[in-house]
C-alpha cells in the first residue's frame, strides 16, 4: 500500500498538464469490458447496480460504432446477469457472465452455446482467446485461472507456481507461449500484481514490484498497457510497460483520473477504457503518447 501511495503522490504532481488526447462517452450503467472487431465496439454492462456476482438478469451487451455512439443497446437477446470479460474470435463473441461463458454469433446476436462453471466460481472475469479451440478465463473470487476446451465444452484449472491474488485481466501472446495477467488483489487489500505465465511450465514472472488494484490489460506495438483502480473511487490510472526497452514503466498523462478503469481494448490507435464508477468510456489516443513516470 505504501508503494501505491508514493506513486499516487507523484502522479498528482503531473496530472492535467500536457495531457493525452482523450474523448469521453457516457450514458452507461456499470461498463466492465469492451471488445472490438472491424466495424463495431461491444461493451459489457453489468447492469443497474454494481453487483458483479448477482444473477439479476439486468446485464447486457451494447453494440457501438467506433466513435462510441450506441447502435444497439441490447443486440444479444440472451438474458445476462453481470457480464464482464469479452473476447472475439472468428465471428464469435465470448462473454464471461458470473459463473458461465456464453458464446454468441456476432453477426446475428444469437446464442450459440454456454459453458457452466458452477460450483467452481461465481466471478468469472476476463477472457483471452488462445486459438480456435482454447480460451483462458480468470475467476477473480477464487484467484484461479481456467483453460477452456471449446471442442468438448469442458475446462480445467491451470495451476501456477505462485498464487495470483484476485487474478483479473488476461492477454494471450501465443508466439511467446505467454499469458499476460494481472490481479485485483484479495481481502480488500491493494495487493494485486502484474506479470506473465509461461504456459510451457505454468511459472509466473512478475514484471513490476508495484502492487495495485489491476484490471484491464492489453498489448499494442510491443507496449503492455494496464489499468489500476488505485482505490474504489475516481483515482484510477493508465500505465504502460515497454516490453522492448527493459520493461520501462510509465504512467500516461490524462486530463483526469478514471473512476474504476476496467477491461480495455485497442481500436484505431486508441485505447478504449470502461470507467465502471462513471458509467463511461474513455478513448485515449496512443499515437501522440506523452508519458512521464519511470
Amino acid at each position: 500500500m505504501k508503494n501505491v501511495l508514493v506513486a499516487l503522490g507523484l502522479i498528482l504532481g503531473f496530472y492535467g498538464s500536457n495531457a493525452q488526447e482523450v474523448n469521453k462517452v457516457g450514458g452507461f450503467n456499470y461498463p466492465e469490458s469492451v471488445a472490438s472487431d472491424a466495424s463495431f465496439l461491444y461493451v459489457a454492462d453489468i447492469g443497474a447496480k454494481m453487483r458483479p456476482t448477482d444473477k439479476d438478469g439486468d446485464g447486457k451487451i451494447l453494440r457501438l460504432d467506433k466513435a462510441g455512439k450506441v447502435i444497439d443497446d441490447n443486440f444479444f437477446k440472451e438474458i445476462l446477469n453481470a457480464p464482464k470479460g469479452l473476447a472475439i474470435d472468428d465471428n464469435i463473441l465470448f462473454v464471461a457472465d458470473v459463473d458461465r461463458v456464453v458464446a454468441f454469433d456476432i453477426k446475428t446476436g444469437k446464442k450459440l452455446y454456454e459453458i457452466d462453471f458452477v460450483p467452481q466460481t461465481s466471478f468469472l472475469n476476463d477472457i483471452a482467446v488462445w486459438d480456435k479451440t482454447t480460451l483462458y478465463v480468470s475467476a477473480t473470487d477464487k484467484s484461479k485461472l481456467f483453460k477452456v476446451n471449446l471442442t468438448n465444452k469442458t475446462f480445467e484449472e491451470v495451476p501456477t507456481d505462485v498464487a495470483i491474488d484476485g487474478i483479473n485481466g488476461l492477454y494471450a501472446d501465443k508466439a511467446a507461449s505467454r499469458l499476460y495477467v494481472n490481479g485485483f488483489g484479495t481481502n480488500n487489500q491493494v495487493n494485486g500484481t502484474i506479470g506473465y505465465i509461461n504456459l510451457k511450465d505454468n511459472k509466473f514472472t512478475q514484471l513490476i514490484q508495484l502492487e495495485g488494484l489491476y484490471d484491464g490489460i492489453t498489448i499494442y506495438q510491443d507496449v503492455l498497457y494496464f489499468t489500476n483502480w488505485i482505490a474504489m473511487e475516481k483515482k484510477g490510472i493508465l500505465v504502460s510497460i515497454d516490453l522492448m526497452n527493459n520493461h520501462k514503466m510509465t504512467v500516461m498523462k490524462l486530463p483526469e483520473f478514471i473512476g474504476g478503469p476496467a477491461d480495455l481494448t485497442v481500436s484505431r490507435d486508441h485505447l478504449v477504457i470502461p470507467a465502471m464508477l462513471e458509467g463511461a468510456l474513455y478513448f485515449v489516443n496512443i499515437r501522440k503518447e506523452l508519458m512521464y513516470i519511470h
